[in-house]
């Protein structure tokens, strides 16, 4: 790979990252938001309570249409007295209104959502800090490949729960795809589990686990860095 494609590859790497971030900062004024709108309700919070930040979350999504597709938030069990789990989540597509997403949350059901146990809503509750997850297929949601971008939310009486963002693979493709502007090499991004978040090729499906065929020559790998353990490879065959 000569030294004008690894630089292309670098500014690529620079502006993907530095669209996620962006989305990351805004969800982490948006937790600071939350805190302030939900501190003069009574404890136990009730889910009349947690609507009152919708405001706050359709912000989000009308900060960053064509990329964020859903902007939630996710309470932990024991958090409200009149539900055992909630999902206070807005989705928008295009520029639809956004709209709000039932999930179903009753543990006797086969379409039961346990989102607790998933990584977008356990990483950043466990260790304080934002977690950028996926791919997975939302089967939740959508049935499409996401990712989801995540950020604790403090509560002065110490409970935490999680503020999430949802962008379709589709869009990070799109971004990758413009932020190269070329035909060659083909360009491969991968998550920390070396899966597939997205790339320039349908050789490469997202969600996939990527295996280095004999018979293709790697770039050396561009790591995103910061909260973002995502690397940017390029393939020449």
């Amino acid at each position: 790979m000569n030294d004008r494609e690894l630089a292309s590859l670098r500014r690529c790497a620079e502006r993907i990252r530095a669209r996620v971030d962006r989305v990351l900062d805004d969800l982490g004024s948006a937790q600071a938001e939350v805190v302030r709108v939900l501190a003069p309700a009574r404890r136990p919070l009730r889910r009349a309570d947690v609507a009152q930040v919708q405001p706050t979350l359709v912000k989000v999504l009308d900060q960053h249409r064509g990329f964020v597709q859903g902007v939630g938030l996710a309470l932990d069990d024991g958090h409200l007295d009149d539900a055992s789990r909630w999902l206070e989540w807005w989705r928008s597509e295009d520029d639809e209104p956004a709209r709000f997403v039932r999930h179903q949350l009753d543990p006797a059901h086969n379409h039961f959502y346990d989102y607790v146990g998933q990584d977008w809503f356990a990483l950043p509750r466990r260790t304080g800090r934002p977690a950028v997850t996926g791919p997975f297929v939302d089967f939740a949601g959508t049935n499409e490949h996401t990712i989801t971008l995540a950020v604790p939310v403090f509560h002065d009486d110490e409970f935490v729960d999680v503020l999430g963002a949802d962008v379709a693979v589709e869009g990070v493709e799109r971004l990758l795809i413009e932020s190269l502007r070329s035909r060659s090499p083909d360009a491969v991004l991968l998550n920390e589990h070396d899966r597939v978040v997205a790339s320039t090729s349908a050789r490469w499906w997202s969600g996939t686990l990527l295996r280095r065929d004999a018979g293709v020559h790697w770039s050396q790998d561009i790591d995103l860095g910061g909260d973002l353990r995502w690397r940017l490879v390029a393939a020449h065959r």
